[in-house]
């Protein structure tokens, strides 16, 4: 991958290992949820700065909520990290205009090193690349993960990754890409009722 627009090791921007490591190592899973990503976050400051323009601090706030999880998902640690400081800012009422200035630049980062990567495995991966799913195993793993959401335990995070494959071949990418980066931002509630609208 190419330096792009700072001198922040890549591994910070896209840690590629980490994302892999919370999926279990599927490789065709990962690169689904990083094309995911850029379609879904890659305008995320733009629409934030928008809804803090016409004062929806509420919607610009989950956009920042999204974000964070979801990048913490893929291995965006630095994005992450400076969407909780705008979130927060949001929620305290404060002006979060230099920290979204930031959070863009280290997002166009991020999105410019899953490009480069993306751009290296061409489409070698194909997009359906899941093993066929059991019911049964699915509905007992859907009923386990559930039960650990409503208890607000841990483990539920584990169990989204041990189960990757499982759930994104049964979900589809996009809805298990919302279940996992609410599960690994710890907001248990919003995966419950992502998860519930699928049952």
């Amino acid at each position: 991958m190419s330096n792009l627009l700072s001198n922040a090791p890549i591994r910070q921007r896209l840690d590629v290992e980490e994302g892999l490591d919370r999926l279990m190592g599927e490789r065709a899973l990962y690169l689904q949820i990083l094309r995911r990503f850029l379609q879904d976050y890659r305008d995320s400051c733009e629409r934030i700065r928008s809804l803090l323009t016409q004062q929806q601090d509420a919607k610009a706030q989950l956009a920042a909520h999204s974000l964070k999880g979801s990048a913490g998902l893929i291995g965006a640690q630095l994005v992450h990290d400076q969407a909780v400081l705008v979130e927060n800012a949001i929620a305290d009422g404060a002006d979060a205009a230099a920290l979204v200035a930031q959070l863009d630049m280290l997002l166009r980062e991020a999105c410019g090193s899953i490009d480069d990567l993306l751009f290296e495995h061409g489409d070698n991966v194909a997009p359906g690349e899941t093993q066929p799913v059991d019911p049964a195993q699915l509905r007992a793993l859907i009923e386990e993960l559930v039960g650990l959401l409503r208890e607000g335990d841990g483990a539920a995070i584990d169990l989204v990754e041990k189960s990757a494959t499982i759930l994104a071949a049964a979900l589809g990418v996009p809805t298990f890409q919302m279940v996992a980066a609410a599960t690994h931002a710890f907001d248990f509630e919003t995966a419950l009722d992502v998860l519930e609208m699928e049952l």
